[in-house]
């Protein structure tokens, strides 16, 4: 077996252990709910695939959706792409996201099973996912709209969200690229406002150990959100459940009561300052303008303004 396999067979073992032991920790849900949620959550990590070295992973990704749509199967939801550094990575607006080795760098393709007007929680999810598992590793991390992950006010880390459109099919998929600042010691000039959990903590961090709790926590609250979507048909208009990622999320986020800067492209092209509120109901950010009207916005990002 070659080195880059058994790589990847061994963070799909290690995702799995993670899901098994998220399950077991589960408060509040019943013993059949936990194993729904947990069946529903595998398939995050069913395939991985190791590099050493790519330009991206996202096009690769792509590659693998198109290329099994020309052979006229589906490629598998959940399937993984991994690499110990990435040497043309890209963050929101086209920005270069620097990704040496001793970093976290993945990508997840997803074939959505909720209905597509729910579609951002699954981007709001991946933040707090993330956020979570470092919080029970003991890093103070948190959530910036929509799911930057700071820690002390340095970005630590980010996730990339596309869509990819099978052309004979029809089918949508969901690629997330996620990249975590591990055990860098040092960042080029111009990024001064990154950080790394060996910077903060002083430490060397595993990165398959770290890297299988965040799949395998993306995986359960996913598999959450079904749970969630499927509770609401059964519900209808009455009561309706709460919505696990929003609730996570504004537990997590240091982002409501803030002094913000927004803009598709809030570094290049800032478009207002005002106060923000809190998340929407469907993962908007609410805000105040200066004008005291109130807004909401489902997409581009902020800067907040107070340090």
């Amino acid at each position: 077996m070659s080195r880059n396999l058994l790589r990847a067979r061994n963070l799909e073992w290690l995702i799995d252990h993670y899901r098994v032991q998220d399950a077991k920790i589960q408060a509040g849900l019943s013993r059949e709910k936990r194993l729904t949620v947990l069946r529903r959550a595998k398939i995050v990590g069913q395939k991985v695939y190791y590099y050493e070295g790519a330009d991206r992973l996202m096009p690769l990704a792509k590659e693998a959706i198109l290329q099994a749509d020309i052979n006229g199967t589906d490629l598998p939801s959940g399937y993984v792409w991994w690499a110990n550094s990435l040497s043309q990575a890209r963050g929101r607006m086209g920005r270069t996201w620097w990704a040496p080795e001793g970093g976290v760098y993945l990508c997840l393709a997803l074939y959505p099973s909720i209905f597509n007007k729910n579609w951002p929680f699954y981007n709001l999810g991946a933040g707090v996912a993330i956020a979570q598992v470092l919080t029970e590793m003991g890093v103070p991390a948190k959530i910036r709209w929509v799911n930057d992950i700071l820690i002390e006010g340095r970005k630590l880390a980010g996730i990339l969200s596309e869509t990819v459109r099978t052309p004979g099919s029809g089918e949508t998929y969901l690629l997330f690229g996620i990249g975590i600042n591990l055990n860098i010691d040092s960042f080029p000039e111009g990024l001064s406002q990154a950080t790394s959990l060996s910077l903060f903590t002083g430490r060397y961090w595993s990165r398959e150990q770290l890297a299988a709790r965040v799949l395998a926590r993306i995986g359960w609250i996913f598999g959450l959100l079904q749970e969630w979507e499927s509770d609401c048909l059964d519900m209808g208009s009455v009561c309706l459940p709460k919505n696990p990622v929003l609730e996570a999320w504004n537990s997590l986020s240091d982002t409501p009561g803030r002094r913000v800067v927004y803009g598709l492209d809030a570094d290049l092209d800032p478009e207002f300052e005002a106060l923000a509120l809190g998340i929407a109901s469907d993962g908007g950010l609410k805000m105040l303008l200066d004008t005291d009207e109130e807004i909401k916005v489902n997409s581009g990002e902020i800067r907040y303004v107070d340090a």
